[in-house]
């Protein structure tokens, strides 16, 4: 730490005595990120900023940080005790007074101070559907409201609401023909929310990526969008205005990047093609766009997507980011990103950070089908590092259709499956293995 504080004062004089000799072009950058050089493989995986300098960021190490000098520094404001909280979540009131984080272990955290302390308001949201709660999205309308939905992975979608801080909360539960799991909630006025995640059909074989709307704060839900061509779940939305409103498409079927975009609030979609990516781990998951031209995409794979004539071309840039998440706007000039680090675009003149360690491998590990070609039977193998939601599914890339393998959460270690491929068409298929930390694919053939 000492030397880290050494660099950023030699930095510092440097610029005293030569001007401007440090200065950047305007771009994207890592945070210097002091205090949060956490375990290996973390992912922050959600951030919120009260002003371009002040915010907080939650991690998937069950931690939760506050900076005041943009990203530079960090305080840790909470840590888990167990080990199994896995904050996906976090969101804060006009006045930045109260603040919510939700995780995937079911648990749900409020704070009254801006950020500083934090208690576990579990017990008061009552939740009897299937499965346990798991808050992946919020969002808030003025002082008094928040918002929740939840999962990505599960079979009947949440909504959450409070109208008093988060002190007490209703649940309801969304209909399964328009949704089996939610990831991300925005809102444009009290009554009029938008939802995203995916639906399950075909006895759930298949998934429809979808966005719901509500014009009565929730009481209930028509789907605006849907797709079943690349299928997946829409991970992530943002209101650029009350018009113009985008989303990330984590596809189910191919390496494509894609997004999708309403201009007239939300009554009409777009599907917008961005560009692919060779990888084993797939999944574009954060969006953010600074005005109507300016965006980006990010995700589980190095660097971000990048448009600057409101989609209609895209380049690929700034490397050094990867697991980009969520983009969170701090004002018409800042853009943060969480994902592998906390990340930063300015759109001014700025000095370079140094960074912290990017990942270097995955934490959870999904070995090649065996045998490949098939002709029957197939091997499923994966490793997981540490106890995690898991979702395994065959894909017939072909025909577009799912074959469900299993859905539990697993503790750490190692484990075999087996899908019999007796009598499905022959064709390219993937393993897609889904956990809380990292979506994971191995192609195989079918004879």
């Amino acid at each position: 730490m000492k030397k880290l504080y050494t660099l950023v004062i030699a930095v510092l004089l440097i610029q005293c005595f030569t001007g401007n000799s440090f200065a950047q072009v305007k771009g994207w950058d890592t945070c210097i990120n002091s205090g949060l050089f956490l375990p290996s493989y973390t992912r922050f995986d959600d951030i919120y900023f009260f002003n371009k300098d002040t915010g907080l960021v939650v991690s998937s190490y069950g931690q939760i940080f506050k900076t005041w000098d943009g990203g530079h520094n960090w305080q840790g404001k909470y840590a888990s005790l167990s080990g199994s909280t896995y904050f996906r979540s976090i969101e804060f009131t006009n006045n930045c007074q109260y603040g919510i984080a939700g995780a995937l272990d079911g648990t749900v955290f409020r704070t009254q101070d801006r950020g500083e302390n934090w208690a576990d308001i579990s017990p008061v949201i009552s939740d009897t559907g299937a499965g346990i709660r798991r808050i992946c999205g919020l969002a808030h309308w003025g002082n008094n409201i928040f918002y929740g939905v939840g999962w990505w992975g599960g079979t009947v979608a949440r909504f959450y609401k409070s109208t008093n801080a988060g002190s007490s909360w209703t649940t309801s539960y969304i209909d399964t023909s328009l949704a089996s799991g939610l990831v991300d909630i925005i809102c444009l006025s009290p009554d009029t929310i938008f939802a995203s995640g995916c639906r399950l059909y075909e006895y759930g074989t298949r998934r429809e990526s979808v966005v719901l709307r509500s014009t009565n704060g929730g009481q209930s839900w028509t789907k605006v969008f849907s797709d079943t061509t690349l299928g997946g779940l829409i991970w992530k939305l943002q209101a650029v205005d009350h018009q113009d409103i985008v989303g990330s498409v984590e596809p189910e079927y191919a390496d494509t990047v894609a997004m999708i975009r309403s201009t007239n609030g939300g009554s009409n979609w777009q599907m917008i093609h961005v560009g692919h990516r060779a990888s084993t781990l797939w999944g574009t998951q954060g969006i953010g766009f600074m005005n109507h031209q300016k965006g980006w995409l990010g995700g589980y794979y190095d660097g971000l997507f990048e448009t600057t004539d409101g989609g209609a071309s895209w380049s690929h840039i700034f490397n050094n980011a990867s697991w980009g998440n969520r983009f969170f706007k701090a004002d018409d000039t800042t853009m943060y990103l969480s994902g592998a680090a906390v990340y930063k675009y300015a759109d001014s003149v700025h000095i370079p950070g140094v960074g912290i360690a990017q990942h270097t491998s995955y934490k959870h590990t999904l070995f090649p089908v065996s045998p490949n070609p098939a002709n029957g039977k197939v091997t499923i193998s994966f490793d997981l590092e540490e106890a995690t939601n898991t979702l395994v599914e065959v894909v017939n890339i072909d025909g577009r259709k799912i074959y469900p393998v299993m859905n539990a959460y697993l503790k750490a270690g190692h484990y075999t499956y087996t899908w019999d491929g007796t009598g499905q068409p022959a064709g390219n298929y993937i393993i897609w293995m889904g956990t809380d930390e990292t979506p994971m694919v191995q192609k195989f053939t079918l004879r």
